[in-house]
């Protein structure tokens, strides 16, 4: 593997793991739209990897690695990609390693903190370990980053484990399912202090071998090994809240998607996605059942440098339009392919409200979040729009 494609797969890995600018984690909506919008969002990171190989690699070439020790490093002195290199490569079980990177973080626009990519060959299986650390924002809770399952309308998931340890911390193990024909599962392990300090391993293997080189128990042990303390001194948090904003939890927003259906509609109880301003459920009228998915964020892009309401309104023709009280909204209707004329099967709509929050309401027929089947839905597009424009979102 060359060395251009591990930095650009560690890079991948770091966008994965940083912080969704609010602005696109609200806007995601349901599984298809949010699938595509990460997936430009990948892109615009990707597009600069080989020159940025280049730069980090003018300096030599790597240093032989044995894996037989952890290296030194001085607490309270900057982290080197070195040393982040050097840490993981001891840690991972007896092996050929092929590819070994360190970064600071600093390499790239991805926001965290450093982060090491291993390409480890061993007598059975084989892939890629990717390490990151970073700083999240406290108190840690089942709402925070890393700290809950993944989403499965955006990774088919195995299997998902929560464990919170006698001093608070939180170990999460996730495996998701192949996203491509040829390629094993990935293994995710998240390990997250009280104190916000987040360790996180990916494992996976690119070449049709369906285990990643890591078993659950040797990730759990990367991730909650000690070497990684010194690699947190100084380090910032990544999320820190916004001042004056809170942000609904799903127990919230249930009770208010609830009162705002229109009547006759049951709505059944929230899916478990435990992330603040989202909840998933299904949704019940005259015999039809669809999934609906709602996405509230209070102060929308507020303190950006470009004006919040002129954003949300680029863009778009007759779809956007406008309330009474100065909302603004669109509402769409997606088809099975962009660009065809197949049957619908998502709609959905968002609004701007006069206070800056933003709402997004998405609706699908499908046994589960990310199938996406034909049909007339439960609710039409005018119960969505008003679903979306409702005064009881505002703060």
């Amino acid at each position: 593997m060359s060395v251009e494609e591990s930095f650009t797969t560690v890079l991948r890995s770091a966008a994965d793991l940083a912080p969704e600018p609010n602005a696109l984690a609200f806007a995601q909506g349901a599984a298809a739209r949010g699938v595509r919008r990460r997936r430009r969002r990948r892109a615009s990171v990707l597009a600069g990897a080989a020159a940025m190989v280049a730069a980090v690699l003018a300096t030599g070439s790597l240093p032989a690695l044995h894996g037989d020790r952890a290296p030194a490093a001085q607490p309270g002195s900057s982290v080197s990609g070195e040393y982040m290199r050097d840490a993981l490569v001891s840690l991972l079980p007896s092996g050929r390693v092929t590819s070994a990177m360190g970064f600071t973080g600093n390499e790239s626009e991805v926001k965290g903190g450093p982060f090491a990519v291993v390409d480890l060959e061993t007598a059975n299986t084989g892939g890629q370990i990717t390490l990151s650390v970073d700083r999240i924002s406290t108190p840690v809770t089942e709402s925070s980053r890393g700290a809950h399952c993944f989403d499965p309308s955006e990774r088919a998931t195995q299997s998902c484990s929560r464990t919170v340890r006698p001093d608070g911390s939180v170990l999460m193990v996730n495996v998701l399912l192949p996203e491509q024909p040829g390629m094993g599962k990935t293994l995710v392990a998240t390990y997250t202090r009280p104190d916000g300090r987040q360790v996180r391993v990916d494992t996976y293997n690119r070449d049709g071998r369906p285990e990643p080189p890591l078993t659950p128990e040797q990730a759990v042990a990367v991730a909650t090994s000690g070497v990684w303390d010194v690699t947190f001194d100084g380090a910032r948090v990544t999320d820190p809240p916004k001042p004056g904003v809170s942000t609904p939890p799903p127990s919230a927003l249930l009770a208010t998607v609830t009162k705002l259906l229109p009547d006759g509609a049951v709505a059944g109880p929230a899916d478990g996605l435990a992330m603040p301003g989202r909840v998933r459920l299904q949704v019940t009228l005259d015999g039809r059942t669809s999934w609906l998915s709602v996405t509230v964020e209070p102060k929308w892009q507020e303190g950006e440098q470009s004006d919040p309401r002129r954003t949300f309104e680029s863009g778009h023709g007759p779809e956007l339009t406008h309330t009474a009280d100065g909302t603004s909204v669109v509402v769409r209707a997606q088809r099975e392919s962009d660009g065809t004329d197949g049957p619908e099967v998502q709609w959905g709509a968002e609004a701007l409200h006069p206070d800056g929050t933003r709402v997004t309401v998405d609706e699908w027929n499908g046994p589960d979040a990310r199938t996406f089947l034909p049909g007339t839905p439960a609710l039409t597009v005018d119960q969505l729009r008003a679903l979306a424009t409702a005064p009881a979102w505002r703060g």
